[in-house]
């Protein structure tokens, strides 16, 4: 069992919840009890509260140790500042020793008692200075603020509903509910993304005026102003930038990235508690699992989930992993029958998620929480280092259009630097389009939706997401590796992967630490030459992710590094054939005429669909949507749509 031998005694894992009424009244302390105690399986070993006036704040805790001073709401020394927080901030102790040398008073060893001075000293700016995984709440009676606030990458989740009275915010969906007698109005815009991206993306939730914080913005209330009212618009206080850097030598920049992956990795282990890692057999969580085993040796503890398909499990390579470190090594093979725990899985993520990935985490999440409260993953490291297939397709297909329209000789090229230099933004159109991409990546294309939806919802169909086109506003344009990675970061890491880690590891109160998410490392990777993130063989073949594919290669040989790459996903094309139970499952859905899919979807596109899935058509993507969407509709008869 491994510990790490530290005085810091923190808690890390918890839901919060809160409400600012608008109206003059109290905030109910029994209504936002309710509140907290939805979110009991984020924290079932206590909770708190705080109400003064027209001000609450709920917590619910999970204690990975045992706390003297921890507590939360906590306070300041007057109990003019109070505020509930979920995450683990690395720099704590840095932080805490400056804030002492500005006279601050500290009478706990927690870094919640860190974000109540940060906010004393900096205000709003004390998030700039934070560097981990957090959502928090800060009330402060004397200023009379409030401040919401979520980590640079968006870990840790946070929700919060707007109406004429007040401002509810929580960790998860279904506590927000519990701030009103009526649940919120449904969305069918929201509907309409989940089809698109398996996702709603931020921020917009399933609910049409219930929204998340999207990650590095807060938002700030003046509670001075309520009756003049306020800005609702939350606000950014940091952003990636991709600049990469004149090429240098390789092994300098190898040993930069390998000693800063040291640096995170060892920063993530602080603890007082057993933990483990997740052990995929990937690079990135044999990165990791490497780095933990250099720091502290043997008695690490892996966990893996993998699959009966072959083409679907890298159980193998993981093994050769614990072979390699003396792991000890946690696995389970996930079968068919996994799948009952989808309707309950459902409940938890508070609206429609359609990543398959989803069940596989779950059971990994259950399988370490057996045996410890916190774990170590590799979520990140594709994002930031250039890693997926997709990527990788991405920048194939543009050079193949470009010789397809152009031709490979010199003098067809010249005519494209000519359209260029006359005003045809090739760039635009093709290099940092948005819009391809958006198509690039649809789960559920627009001529499978447009048999899907009944007609009088087809004007659906054409309306933009504001949060790809916002975030192809800023999108760099030094490279189109760059463009696609930026827009990952803003939609698909934290709508997706970071959410199914969360609600999953939440289910069964693990704490899971994505030690690669740290802001260090992802800055360096965004200052890497594309050469370092998309290596070229010169065989007209790529090596994604080659830098951290380089630095594991110090350690392990080129068959464990360079091989394909593998997600973790169910095999859902299989799992749909007929004769199946999924299949079976969402044929009994589609012919259900109580379904609440028959009133968004026509009857005969869900047939359509399922009849083109098989053993040569893979259509198991938008299956497995109308399946998870079927559930939820059915799970919520009370949530209306209009």
């Amino acid at each position: 069992m491994q510990r790490v031998s530290v005085y810091e005694k923190r808690i890390a894992v918890c839901g919060i919840t809160g409400i600012v009424r608008f109206d003059g009244e109290s905030v109910d302390a029994a209504r936002l009890c309710r509140m907290t105690r939805a979110l009991a399986h984020r924290g079932p070993d206590g909770e708190g509260q705080f109400v003064r006036g027209n001000v609450g704040l709920g917590h619910r805790r999970l204690s990975i140790i045992d706390l003297a001073h921890g507590g939360q709401p906590m306070t300041n020394e007057d109990q003019s500042v109070w505020v509930t927080y979920n995450g683990e901030i690395y720099n704590f102790r840095e932080l805490r020793e400056e804030l002492r040398a500005l006279g601050h008073r500290f009478v706990s060893n927690s870094d919640t008692e860190v974000v109540v001075h940060g906010w004393e000293q900096w205000g709003a700016d004390c998030v700039r200075r934070f560097r981990g995984m957090f959502a928090f709440a800060v009330v402060d009676l004397v200023r009379h603020r409030v401040l919401l606030a979520r980590d640079h990458f968006g870990v840790k989740p946070l929700y919060y509903r707007v109406t004429a009275r007040q401002l509810a915010f929580a960790s998860e969906l279904d506590a927000i509910r519990e701030a009103d007698d009526e649940p919120p109005p449904g969305s069918l815009e929201a509907i309409e993304l989940f089809l698109r991206y398996q996702y709603i993306p931020t921020p917009r939730t399933i609910y049409a005026d219930v929204y998340k914080l999207p990650p590095a913005h807060v938002l700030e209330i003046d509670l001075a102003r309520l009756d003049s009212g306020w800005d609702t618009q939350p606000k950014r206080y940091w952003d990636l930038r991709f600049q990469p850097a004149a090429i240098s030598a390789e092994a300098d920049l190898l040993d930069e990235i390998d000693a800063t992956v040291q640096k995170v990795v060892t920063a993530s282990l602080v603890a007082d508690v057993p933990f483990g890692v997740f052990l995929s057999g990937g690079v990135d969580s044999t990165l990791v699992a490497l780095k933990m085993f250099q720091s502290l040796g043997r008695g690490i503890k892996a966990f893996t989930i993998g699959f009966d398909e072959e083409s679907y499990t890298e159980v193998c390579y993981a093994r050769q992993v614990v072979e390699r470190m003396g792991l000890q090594w946690e696995h389970e093979v996930v079968q068919p029958d996994a799948l009952a725990v989808l309707p309950d899985l459902l409940k938890h993520y508070g609206e429609p998620f359609g990543d398959s990935s989803a069940i596989p985490t779950w059971y990994v999440c259950r399988l370490a929480r057996q045996h410890v409260p916190m774990a170590l993953s590799g979520d990140g490291g594709d994002e930031a280092f250039g890693g997926y297939d997709s990527y990788r397709s991405w920048l194939q297909s543009i050079d193949q259009h470009e010789n397809h329209r152009l031709g490979r000789s010199g003098w067809k090229k010249g005519i494209l630097k000519l359209l260029r230099a006359v005003g045809y933004d090739y760039d635009r159109f093709e290099r940092f389009s948005c819009e391809r991409w958006q198509r690039y990546i649809c789960y559920v294309r627009r001529p499978w939706r447009e048999q899907l939806w009944r007609r009088e919802f087809h004007q659906l169909i054409t309306q933009p997401c504001g949060l790809f086109q916002g975030a192809a506003d800023r999108a760099p344009r030094c490279d189109p590796l760059s463009f696609v990675q930026y827009l990952d970061f803003q939609t698909y890491l934290p709508c997706d992967i970071l959410t199914k880690v969360d609600v999953a590891s939440m289910y069964h109160g693990l704490e899971v630490r994505p030690s690669l998410l740290d802001v260090r490392l992802v800055e360096l990777a965004a200052q890497l030459p594309m050469a370092m993130r998309m290596h070229s063989n010169g065989d007209n073949t790529l090596v994604a992710k080659y830098a951290l594919k380089a630095t594991l290669g110090r350690h392990f040989p080129p068959e464990f590094v360079y091989r394909r790459k593998q997600g973790f996903a169910i095999p859902r094309d299989r799992w749909f054939l007929p004769d199946q139970s999924l299949r079976r499952q969402l044929e009994d859905l589609v012919a259900d005429p109580s379904s609440r899919l028959h009133e968004l979807f026509a009857p005969a596109g869900m047939r359509g669909l399922l009849a083109e899935h098989g053993e040569t058509n893979d259509v198991s993507g938008p299956l497995w949507l109308i399946l998870v969407l079927g559930l939820w509709l059915d799970q919520n008869r009370e949530v209306s749509f209009s």
